[in-house]
């Protein structure tokens, strides 16, 4: 534990040294909710007689909300990155904290963080406004949410040789990782399961429930779970055996 703290308070002290890296953990979060205000206050009503924003509030909040936890995998998998060029993973082979200890803080201590912000954004950002949304529902869907954090940071943390890889991955993932919006944009029907392959669509298809309807669709949620618990350990050997 004493060593866990260690590395909490390390990553912070990365964190705080990279503008960047403090611009994606505590200004992005802030952007995002005041970039919901605007179009609320702002934007919205001065477009109402030409496109009613409105009706899109849902689609601009599952949007937000794939983002969040992209954000935090983005600092995740960099300071992989940073650590693996340092070869702090060969040393830890002889530190008392396990490789494995190591890997699994590391993937689920920016989660925590993602989980948090997901928590609160939906209130923070108003677009929940004129729907059913039911924030006790929406708290097993956070978490889900949040499980995006080391699926994405690991995906790119295990295939990128470099920084330049990464970001051509993330912006790459990141393509693909939205596109199940449209699913619910263009209101598909049965069609929207062609993106099924993608895991965060049932994370999208919970949420969309729980927005719609203020349930929560247990079959989505499961199928999400297992599809994300599959995936980010599949991700941990492949990233184990080549590191």
């Amino acid at each position: 534990m004493v060593y866990i703290l260690k590395l909490a308070i390390n990553d912070f002290r990365n964190i705080m040294r990279d503008r960047f890296f403090v611009f994606a953990f505590f200004a992005y979060p802030v952007m995002l909710i005041t970039i919901s205000r605007i179009i609320i206050h702002l934007i919205a009503p001065r477009l109402e007689n030409v496109f009613p924003l409105v009706a899109n509030y849902p689609l601009l909040l599952m949007f937000f909300i794939i983002i969040i936890p992209f954000i935090f995998s983005f600092i995740a998998a960099f300071l992989i990155l940073d650590e693996r060029d340092d070869h702090l993973l060969t040393v830890l082979r002889v530190m008392p904290i396990s490789r494995n200890s190591y890997l699994i803080y590391r993937m689920f201590f920016m989660s925590l963080f993602a989980f948090f912000v997901l928590l609160i954004f939906p209130i923070l950002s108003g677009l929940i406004e004129n729907t059913q949304f039911s924030y006790i529902t929406y708290i097993p869907i956070a978490v889900l949410f949040a499980l995006f954090t080391p699926l994405s940071a690991l995906l790119v943390a295990s295939f990128a040789t470099n920084k330049v890889q990464a970001f051509a991955i993330f912006k790459i993932g990141g393509t693909v990782f939205i596109l199940p919006i449209f699913a619910f944009f263009l209101n598909l029907g049965n069609l929207k399961y062609v993106f099924s392959p993608v895991p965060n669509f049932w994370s999208l298809l919970a949420l969309d429930s729980v927005i719609k309807n203020g349930t929560l669709d247990i079959n989505p949620l499961v199928i999400g779970f297992a599809f994300h618990i599959v995936l980010i350990v599949v991700l941990f050997y492949i990233f184990n055996k080549k590191y």
